[in-house]
């Protein structure tokens, strides 16, 4: 077949030639001719490179004057559990199975669309991660970090990327699309190259309780993992009080630690429930129980707070 088009073109050339001569016998050589302007060339935008904390002004139109709108990451935390809230009462903690989550705060200022979440990624040696804690989803994160993500509304907010753990690169930055980059210190890399903790549980908590008493719930906590690591824990009361109560620990590797937490608000009730519930959530940790409170049996309400760090 390639033979076939080398022949059809010159065929064609020969027939724009004869086509030529009788242009020149229509009109000779003093026939208007026209002149091609040239396109102009599209400029791609230059990538600026800084590090974290600075801003990197928009110029995606590569065209040199900016959009009107700088862009600012910052602040990197990295952390292997994320306690977020599940509702106005209640709080969740998505672990990261072996992995880590690495957090930083974005920021856009001045005119223009912000950029969209989905347009920033964590490159490591080479590698991209995604932005997105699918765990978490749109809630509000209440550690390590505190407030809403990035995007939507809010020009302000953290990104969650989700990486292994432990991330052994020599190079790490945050990328926004083909505008810039924000270049990670070597001394946050050397905390992503850290081996991750890993928790081991045990609750104790009582059938029943005297109207008077207040219900111990005993957490005993060990990390087994070869790294330091913060435990990230809730309790969570679902009844007849809705309320959550947070609380965190900072082990390090073959390190255990007690944690009493103590729910008795019903205590000087003229009137207390039949049953106490509530659940405890921490890393690899989620579990809810009934204590019957003796001598009580009033339906439950719906009373809601929320604490922190109980």
């Amino acid at each position: 077949m390639p033979s076939s088009r080398r022949a059809l073109l010159t065929s064609a050339g020969a027939a724009l030639t004869g086509l030529a001569g009788c242009l020149d016998f229509l009109g000779g050589t003093d026939r208007p001719s026209s002149t091609a302007t040239p396109s102009p060339t599209p400029t791609t935008p230059a990538i600026t490179d800084t590090t974290l904390g600075n801003a990197i002004a928009l110029d995606t139109d590569g065209d040199g004057r900016g959009d009107g709108l700088v862009v600012v990451v910052s602040e990197l935390t990295a952390a292997h559990a994320v306690r977020y809230l599940t509702a106005p009462d209640a709080f969740g903690v998505a672990g990261t199975d072996g992995e880590q989550f690495v957090l930083v705060r974005v920021a856009a200022r001045g005119d223009g669309t912000p950029p969209a979440p989905e347009g920033f990624s964590l490159v490591a040696d080479g590698t991209a991660y995604d932005a997105g804690l699918e765990a978490v989803g749109p809630a509000r994160v209440d550690a390590p970090v505190s407030g809403r993500p990035y995007g939507g509304s809010d020009r302000r907010g953290y990104l969650g990327f989700r990486v292994p753990a432990p991330l052994d690169v020599d190079a790490v930055a945050i990328h926004l699309a083909e505008t810039g980059r924000w270049v990670i210190p070597d001394s946050a890399v050397a905390d992503l190259r850290a081996p991750p903790p890993a928790f081991e549980t045990t609750l104790t908590v009582p059938d029943s309780v005297a109207p008077d008493e207040a219900i111990t719930v005993r957490l005993d906590v060990t990390n087994v993992g070869e790294g330091a690591g913060t435990f990230y824990g809730a309790l969570n009361q679902q009844g007849p009080l809705y309320a959550a109560d947070s609380f965190t620990l900072s082990l390090p590797s073959g390190e255990s630690t007690t944690r009493e937490l103590s729910v008795g608000y019903y205590r000087g009730s003229d009137s207390p429930p039949e049953r106490v519930r509530f659940g405890v959530v921490g890393p690899g940790l989620s579990e809810s129980f009934a204590v019957t409170v003796e001598g009580g049996g009033t339906p439950d309400g719906t009373t809601t707070t929320t604490g922190t760090d109980a």
